[in-house]
């Protein structure tokens, strides 16, 4: 889905029962019986059922959305709109601007292969290695939130204790990805992610956070939610509520919006 560093303090935000069936999972606690969406299968399964099914999911090459956010961050709120792209894990950009300001004041982050830049109309600006790792591991939370990446070798997945309201839960540890645990409701739908990410300002503690998913928008089969809640230190962060989504089968080569660069390397620097 949206960068989440001091660059937002700019209002320039980008852009959050049974062992599961996969290699490496963990037998969970002892789990209540199993409400429909989750007989005789594990949440996982029973949770790409609900985004859609694993062959929607697993076709989803590229996603995109446009959207508008509200942003607390330096002690000020701020309303942006908002165009971002992501390949799962591998390639993630977002343009924003503040609505007060209109597109003319619009700036991207670009992030792959462990680095990210800051993006005005015509220069790339490489990030310092905080911003970049904060970077990635935000742009990181869309690629689980695909669900079918955590069949994935290397990928450990352990079902928790259900809650008592019908809710499932997952802990997650991607090597792409900080660890995160995943709540999913009585349907089968993910309601909730909470992870701590690395301080863009170079600080020692990580920053948790609680990601909040509601409504739900559909391209190709795939079912994404509509509004992103993010909370930092039990604090109001991000607001983000989509206008379009897209779940494309093949990458597009979509020139960065509002600048002269055609977007397809970093001028002068190595993607990784």
């Amino acid at each position: 889905m949206s960068s989440f560093s001091r660059w937002l303090v700019l209002a320039a935000l980008p852009a959050l029962g049974a062992c599961a069936a996969m290699p490496g999972a963990e037998a969970p606690p002892a789990a209540a019986a199993a409400s429909d969406a989750y007989a005789g299968t594990s949440v996982l399964d029973a949770a790409i059922k609900a985004a859609g099914g694993e062959a929607a999911l697993r076709q989803a090459k590229e996603l995109a959305w446009t959207g508008s956010a509200t942003v607390n961050a330096g002690g000020k709120t701020t309303e942006i709109a908002m165009d971002t792209i992501v390949r799962p894990f591998t390639y993630a950009r977002s343009t924003s601007w503040p609505k007060a300001d209109g597109p003319k004041a619009a700036r991207t982050i670009q992030a792959e292969g462990g680095h990210a830049w800051q993006i005005t109309r015509v220069s790339w600006m490489p990030m310092p290695e905080a911003e970049a790792a904060h970077e990635n591991q935000q742009f990181a939370l869309y690629g689980v939130m695909t669900l079918v990446s955590l069949k994935d070798a290397g990928v450990k997945v352990t079902e928790t204790a259900p809650g008592k309201d019908g809710t499932r839960n997952l802990h997650v540890e991607h090597p792409k990805a900080p660890p995160m645990d995943l709540r999913f409701d009585a349907s089968g739908r993910l309601v909730r992610i909470a992870d701590s990410v690395r301080d863009p300002k170079g600080g020692a503690a990580p920053i948790p956070q609680v990601v909040e998913f509601t409504g739900e928008m559909i391209s190709n089969g795939v079912k994404w939610p509509k509004h992103i809640s993010i909370r930092q230190n039990d604090a109001p962060y991000f607001d983000l509520e989509l206008a379009k989504f897209e779940a494309r089968p093949a990458f597009t080569n979509t020139p960065i919006p509002h600048t002269l660069d055609d977007a397809r390397q970093p001028s002068g620097a190595d993607a990784g």
